[in-house]
């Protein structure tokens, strides 16, 4: 069975919709569903994982994420559904070994599905 099959249709949309706008005031280059949504196991009250792939030179990762939970809140109202949002930006991304959890990153690229 593929592994997108396992994936609830409320969660990828909620997802997307949490990509869709993030995408319209963030310099996004991609955003990808991971951990036990991603892989199909989680459970009733899992949170909704995303990666959110920046461009440019990292910023402050606790102003970006506090940011970025504005946009999941927002989601949240609409849906019922949490996403928890990961900032990474695209040299982390390109180089995990000098990111501080680059196995994080490892089962991000392994597991993640686009979105």
């Amino acid at each position: 069975m593929p592994v997108q099959a396992l994936q609830s249709p409320a969660v990828l949309s909620a997802a997307r919709d949490f990509a869709r706008r993030v995408a319209l005031t963030w310099p996004m280059q991609s955003a990808m569903l991971f951990g036990s949504q991603a892989r199909g196991n989680s459970r009733i009250g899992s949170d909704t994982d995303v990666a959110v792939l920046l461009r440019g030179a990292p910023g402050d990762f606790v102003a970006t994420k506090l940011a970025l939970d504005d946009v999941a809140y927002d989601v949240l109202l609409d849906s019922g559904i949490r996403i928890q949002p990961l900032p990474i930006w695209e040299g982390e991304w390109a180089h995990p070994e000098q990111y501080s959890n680059p196995r994080l990153l490892e089962n991000i690229a392994r597991e993640g599905l686009a979105l």
